[in-house]
């Protein structure tokens, strides 16, 4: 067996990351602080903090063979995996993102071991969780392999994960006398990792709870005492605080149910309390912030999870869901309903054309990237979800004719003529042929089925023992209309208002921004989410703490040019903050420069930053839009770029690959980049030419959103790289005129 402690397979990643693969077969030290040692038949892994009562990670020896093969890159995929699964598996019930595709019996856990662009075999752990804290990680199987969890679990030979258990001893004492010779040399920088710089321990800055409680401003006070009487909706800008206020809210009512507790005999146990992000890595963080701010050891009473992982849990859903959150599966299903439209495009659309709305013959005509086309695929997808999904038809006998049937409401998808609607019901068939084939579930058909689950005697009956107290939101402008309509169903006392506090930026709502909408279609289904609540109590947060001030004038001067071109309705009514953090630095640095130099141009850059930073100093460049991303991804290839350290950010799971990287220039786009904070950012836009991201209203309403959310992720320094035509351009060329930046 290879073992492996949760400390020094953190640390192993780590030194992958910085020097790369290294099996210690020298003199067994890897560093300093973590070295090898063999025991009998079995190889360990230990680190200097290793204690006699750490938890072990085991790994069948052909599985570590197979990793060994693979590139630096495949081994730390492997291992990231391994160490992601060893934590949830250590705080049940398991959480894991929807696109790895986990399965469990018992203690049992299976899940894809790599990322899918880099696993063409479907390699899948099979994984258990062990007595006393340990896990073994027992092979590694691929799509030819049809064993069954439980078939596993009859045929398993549990000896040698006993014996390499009973070695540990014996392995913790060589390596101690092996640590005893062996004094760690000074650290020559900052030996933080990049997660801890620039997410949630950039957030809480050392400061626990009650340490907290002197810096928050008269509205953050105002949140943290208010008695929950209503749902209570937080709003404010990039900086403001929302998300630390939110933990510090759910633990401050955790804390007043302990001291009830404390002071006598009492009927009422601690309350039980829901977080629910967007994505599985912001669950990760907030978790972790948890465990940082809290004082009194009561943070595992809050369960933190994504809602699609909510959905899947409560309900028992085995099936892969599309994406790996809701917006990203919102993105996936607009590709497919626009493959769909693109086969009737080519095969039958003349049968629809001659009487089919003008819109819609505009959206087919149109090619698969422009806007007309993918206001079509939006428009489909609400109907698909609004309509389809809500009056469960289903493609089948006399479905078409049930669809026709359907009386038409004014918030619908103006889909007016016949034709109109026999076209969309023709690609609603493709479209689900398409999930079908891949045994997977869209997010929006998970939340509806989850709805009526919800809706059932079932539930009522089982709600007063499984639902929650307090039921918390972060980034709640990300959560859709059916989404949000879950939300008051889950509080345990149905008679009561609900107790949600939820918490919201206006100007960061990608949801909104890919919709296009003409009408404030949020907001409608806001009256569903809380109709049993009188009103809907709402704070504001009016002050920016992160920036520096040049920096602050910038934001601010983007969160109040925001083109007004789409009615977003009450939620969205805020103004810009109006009180900056730190005094001056170094005011914000634009580069125009010809488009097919742009994003080397600016990498260098990002890179130059990084190495004349100081230690503590973290560095990202972001691209605007993923054909930003695509590029930096397309020059980092050539030679020049070769052995520069950096990390490159793809999706919203690869956030927790900063867990292992030291000092390395992150890449990513903006939508991925929220919830995380800079010292130095580097935006790069404009890449794709003049129109890349679109004509018409919503298209630059989400070009501004796009480029607010990148260059409020900057604390100190902030440059732009743009082309010298173009609408992002003309967008920067505004914020130069308006003296928030500088050439």
């Amino acid at each position: 067996m290879i073992v492996f402690t949760r400390t020094s397979l953190l640390t192993y990643l780590q030194n992958i990351y910085a020097t790369g693969f290294n099996d210690g077969k020298k003199d067994g030290f890897l560093t300093d602080d973590l070295v090898a040692q063999n025991v009998e038949e079995t190889r360990f892994f230990i680190h200097r903090a290793d204690t006699e009562d750490s938890s072990l990670i085991l790994i069948e020896p052909w599985c570590w063979e197979l990793i060994l093969d693979g590139t630096d890159y495949t081994a730390a995929r492997f291992l990231e995996r391994v160490d992601r699964a060893a934590q949830a598996m250590s705080r049940p019930p398991v959480s894991l993102p929807s696109a790895w595709s986990k399965f469990s019996h018992e203690n049992l856990l299976a899940f894809f071991a790599l990322p899918r662009n880099a696993n063409p075999d479907s390699l899948r752990w099979i994984a258990e969780s062990l007595a006393g804290g340990h896990f073994c990680f027992w092979t590694l199987t691929s799509r030819e392999d049809r064993t069954t969890l439980q078939q596993f679990r009859a045929e398993r030979d549990l000896v040698p994960a006993e014996a390499a258990l009973g070695s540990y001893p014996a392995a913790l004492e060589s390596a101690r006398a092996a640590f005893a010779n062996r004094a760690p040399k000074p650290q020559k920088v900052q030996n933080s990792v990049d997660l801890e710089r620039v997410g949630n321990g950039a957030l809480l800055q050392d400061r626990a709870f009650s340490e907290w409680l002197p810096y928050l401003t008269e509205a953050q006070h105002d949140i943290l005492t208010n008695e929950l009487v209503n749902p209570l909706k937080i709003r404010g800008a990039a900086g403001s605080g929302k998300t630390l206020i939110l933990q510090l809210k759910a633990l401050r009512e955790l804390y007043r149910a302990d001291e009830t507790l404390r002071e006598g005999p009492s009927t009422n146990p601690l309350p039980r309390i829901l977080y629910l992000t967007h994505s599985w890595a912001i669950a990760q963080q907030v978790e972790e912030a948890f465990h940082k701010l809290d004082e009194r050891g009561l943070c595992d009473q809050i369960e933190v999870m994504p809602l699609t992982f909510l959905c899947q849990w409560l309900q028992g859903n085995e099936l892969e869901v599309l994406g790996e959150d809701s917006l990203d599966g919102k993105q996936q299903q607009m590709k497919l309903i626009n493959t769909a439209v693109e086969r009737i495009k080519a095969n039958t659309w003349q049968s629809y054309q001659p009487y089919a709305s003008p819109w819609v013959c505009d959206g087919v005509e149109a090619d698969a990237d422009e806007p007309e086309r993918l206001r079509l695929c939006w428009a489909l997808l609400r109907e698909y979800a609004e309509v389809f999904d809500t009056h469960q038809i289903k493609p089948g006998f006399n479905a078409l004719e049930e669809y026709r049937s359907l009386s038409r409401e004014p918030w619908m998808v103006p889909l007016d003529t016949p034709a109109d609607r026999e076209l969309a019901f023709a690609a609603y068939r493709l479209y689900i042929k398409s999930l079908n084939d891949q045994q997977q579930l869209t997010t929006d058909q998970m939340v509806d089925d989850f709805r009526r689950y919800l809706e059932t005697y079932t539930w009522h009956t089982l709600r007063e023992s499984r639902g929650y107290d307090l039921v918390f939101v972060d980034e709640f402008h990300l959560f859709s209309d059916s989404e949000r309509y879950l939300l008051h169903h889950l509080t345990r006392q149905a008679e009561l208002h609900p107790k949600l506090i939820m918490a919201m930026d206006p100007h960061q709502s990608i949801f909104v921004l890919l919709t296009g909408l003409s009408e404030n279609e949020l907001s409608r289904g806001s009256g569903k989410v809380f109709q049993r609540a009188q009103t809907v109590a709402s704070i504001d947060l009016e002050k920016a703490h992160r920036f520096s001030k040049p920096i602050f004038e910038f934001v601010r001067y983007l969160h109040s040019s925001m083109p007004n071109m789409v009615e977003m309705g009450h939620d969205w009514e805020y103004q810009s903050p109006s009180t900056a953090g730190d005094d001056s630095q170094d005011i914000p640095r634009v580069v125009f420069t010809n488009r097919d130099a742009l994003a080397a141009s600016a990498l260098r850059s990002a890179l130059e930053q990084l190495k004349n930073g100081s230690p503590d100093q973290r560095v990202a460049l972001v691209g605007v839009g993923n054909g930003d991303l695509e590029a930096i991804k397309t020059v980092l290839e050539a030679a020049e770029f070769s052995k520069a350290s950096v990390v490159l950010i793809e999706g919203r799971d690869d956030i927790d690959r900063l867990r292992y990287s030291r000092r390395a220039l992150i890449i990513t786009a903006a939508e991925y980049a929220a919830g995380l904070q800079f010292s130095h950012v580097v935006v790069l836009g404009g890449v794709g030419g003049v129109h890349e991201y679109g004509q018409g209203g919503s298209a630059m309403r989400a070009l501004y959103s796009q480029f607010y959310l990148g260059v409020s992720r900057a604390e100190s320094q902030l440059w732009v790289f743009a082309p010298k035509d173009g609408e992002f351009s003309t967008i920067v060329t505004k914020a130069l005129e308006a003296g928030v930046a500088v050439t």
